[in-house]
């Protein structure tokens, strides 16, 4: 009996201090108040919305970047979520989330909704948001209804408390603690409400700032598209791997994004699956190899959580580094 006494303190000893056994869902909650937001290391969703394309259309096999929906991949431990809102056949009406031409299965107000309700369950967290207004061939009217609509919806969250109001150089965990912060791609114009950061791009050298114009720098890796051979998972994990080497590297507050989603063509459609299922066990390998606890700022990845594509141990990898 004594010896099995000594088991069980030495087991709660162990989940008192290692997040992997008291769970993900309010993981920021151990970041300190005072502790920079650019440096934190933030799991998150590439195309966040699409684990909800319904499963007969036949689209979800291609477009269909996630497995899970937005309230579960928030309980995996997601903090970023890539949301594309747009029109369906460019029919200005209920702002939707899209890829490409394929309609999510969500609008734009039930996704933002369903992050908000997750602050509000966890309030020791804060979620980034980052919106590009989908499909490039819009007119300028139905661009401009699209940034409308945006800019409403941002202001109704603000309204609730649920925004960052204005991005600034500086910024803590605790003053993102129950918020959302966007980052708008498309710059919504003057005159038009916005909430959180707006950036100049979405590259290396690129900048973000808020309403009041100050900026700081954005180094964004987004190599996506990839041929279909043997090399792939060792060239994308080298690309992840060279820029958060770059990112460890920042003297200063430089924002970080680092994909790593993508695809290939086989029979003349993109295949994220098999993507994701060869490049995340490489670069789950390349990690554990990395001597350093630096961080490795946003990183967007497919099937975030999804134990299939070793999605559950990279975001639980990329959260740790954090405690480490």
């Amino acid at each position: 009996m004594e010896r099995t006494t000594w088991i069980i303190v030495l087991v709660c000893g162990v989940a008192l201090s290692a997040v992997s056994c008291t769970g993900y869902d309010s993981w920021m909650k151990r970041l300190p108040d005072d502790m920079p937001a650019w440096k934190v290391s933030v799991p998150g969703s590439h195309d966040a919305a699409t684990g909800t394309i319904p499963d007969e259309n036949p689209a979800r096999e291609y477009a269909g970047t996630q497995t899970y929906d937005l309230a579960a991949q928030f309980e995996a431990g997601v903090r970023c979520f890539d949301l594309r809102p747009g029109f369906c056949d460019n029919d200005p009406g209920s702002l939707r989330i899209m890829h490409g031409y394929v309609d999510a299965g969500v609008s734009a107000e039930e996704a933002v909704g369903t992050i908000a309700s997750m602050l509000e369950k966890h309030p020791s967290e804060f979620a980034v948001i980052v919106t590009r207004i989908e499909n490039t061939d819009y007119t300028d009217e139905v661009l401009d209804a699209a940034k409308d609509s945006l800019s409403a919806l941002e202001k109704r969250f603000s309204g609730k408390g649920f925004t960052l109001d204005a991005f600034r150089p500086g910024l803590t965990v605790g003053d993102l603690r129950g918020k959302m912060l966007f980052i708008n791609r498309n710059h919504l114009g003057a005159g038009r409400f916005h909430s959180g950061a707006s950036v100049t791009g979405w590259g290396e050298g690129d900048s973000i700032y808020g309403p009041d114009g100050v900026r700081v720098p954005i180094d964004v890796q987004d190599e996506y598209e990839w041929e279909d051979n043997d090399r792939f998972a060792k060239e994308k994990a080298d690309c992840f791997m060279e820029h958060a080497a770059a990112f460890a590297s920042a003297g200063e507050e430089t924002w970080s994004v680092n994909h790593v989603s993508g695809y290939f063509f086989r029979d003349g459609l993109p295949r994220p699956h098999e993507f994701a299922a060869a490049v995340a066990p490489e670069l789950c390998d390349r990690l554990d190899s990395r001597k350093d606890s630096a961080s490795l700022g946003i990183v967007l990845l497919d099937y975030s959580g999804d134990p299939e594509y070793c999605g559950d141990v990279l975001v639980k990898k990329v959260i740790d580094r954090n405690f480490d």
